[in-house]
């Protein structure tokens, strides 16, 4: 608006009219077109009115991350951010008090990168989905597998992150978004995919284990908003589920906000479901139901700290570790107070898309440890 004054003629503009009346009155100028290009990811923009292109995809389940289409990227002025311990990690220390801290560090950091342009206000976090096999690849960025514990991880890390005005309540310091709704734990395993999965459910199972996140997101976070998942629940894709998004998340929840799909999980349910015949088909049910960093490695942490003796444990720096290196680990160990073997897996093993095939330690590494 500062930098065209045409606009200060508009309600939208008008500071002194409350929220609904400025919303409604920028509505009511957007043609049919200019809406539809708001529901993708890339919000289109409009010059008339002065709206850039919004990206609303950005990433902060233990940190500012960069996300897809560049919603948030790092740059010179700002090369990285803080990234905290893995969610199951922090998790594991049961306090409330501490998941609330992490999240309000995240989102000043978040606002930060927002100011100068290279971060959105809209993040896609944390990932509330129940932990229930540890194959899974995206368990580590869940709380874990107890819906208590995660429950509780839900609504502290989403008010850390919103960190609401005391003086305007409706006033986000950025806006989280509880995902991915719901009963979604796998992703690709044995010719299982996440796409085509359907996930088949008790009203008990649901009621106890899968939405006790989700609910206290919204009614004890009051979480600006709830994305949908890409499987089936019962048949029905969560995107296309009315009486999952209306009839509970508006319905009995309450959320006062939006309900995103997961990426492509729109086209997913005519492409890969074919629940819908046709593309348009698609969008019209999901409408319709509601729908570089700079990382320290745990040797140079502690190089930097005390006289440290260091053996590379296997042939390649990898964790498949195709054959161990014991002789030299052997004689440091023997020789030392104290020694850490740093193992276990990394995004080869385990990731979004990729489940693990068991819970072994990977390659040779057990070698290593006995």
């Amino acid at each position: 608006m500062a930098g065209n004054s045409g606009l200060g003629s508009f309600g939208f503009c008008d500071r002194s009219l409350g929220v609904k009346k400025r919303v409604k009155d920028l509505v009511k100028r957007l043609t049919l077109q200019e809406k539809i290009g708001f529901l993708g990811d890339i919000g289109g923009s409009v010059s008339r009115l002065g709206i850039p292109e919004y990206k609303w995809w950005s990433e902060g389940l233990h940190g500012v991350a960069p996300g897809w289409h560049g919603g948030t990227r790092f740059s010179e002025l700002v090369p990285g951010a803080t990234s905290f311990p893995q969610v199951i990690l922090t998790a594991a220390s049961f306090n409330v008090t501490l998941f609330e801290a992490i999240g309000k560090a995240v989102s000043t950091e978040a606002r930060a990168m927002y100011n100068v342009g290279l971060a959105g206000l809209t993040f896609w976090s944390p990932n509330v989905n129940i932990f229930r096999d540890p194959r899974w690849g995206r368990g580590q960025e869940t709380p874990g597998e107890d819906p208590l514990l995660t429950s509780k991880y839900a609504s502290a890390y989403v008010r850390g992150l919103q960190q609401r005005d005391a003086g305007n309540k409706d006033r986000l310091k950025v806006a989280a978004c509880c995902k991915h709704y719901t009963a979604y734990d796998v992703d690709h395993w044995k010719g299982v995919d996440r796409f085509e999965f359907n996930a088949v459910v008790t009203k008990q199972d649901m009621d106890d284990t899968f939405q006790p996140p989700f609910k206290s997101c919204v009614l004890d976070g009051n979480v600006a908003s709830v994305m949908c998942s890409y499987n089936q629940v019962n048949g029905k894709p969560t995107c296309a589920n009315p009486d999952l998004l209306k009839g509970v998340i508006r319905g009995k929840w309450k959320l006062n906000g939006y309900i995103v799909s997961d990426c492509d999980s729109v086209e997913v349910f005519y492409k890969h479901q074919h629940y819908t015949k046709t593309p348009e088909e698609a969008a019209a049910k999901a409408l319709l139901a509601g729908t570089p960093c700079k990382y320290t490695t745990p040797l140079q942490g502690l190089t930097a700290s005390v006289p440290t003796a260091y053996a590379p444990g296997c042939a390649e720096a990898e964790v498949a570790c195709s054959a161990a290196q014991l002789g030299d680990a052997k004689k440091i160990a023997a020789s030392s107070d104290a020694t850490i073997l740093v193992m276990g897996a990394d995004q080869s093993i385990e990731t979004e898309g990729h489940d693990r095939v068991d819970l072994t330690l990977p390659g040779q590494q057990q070698l290593l440890v006995t």
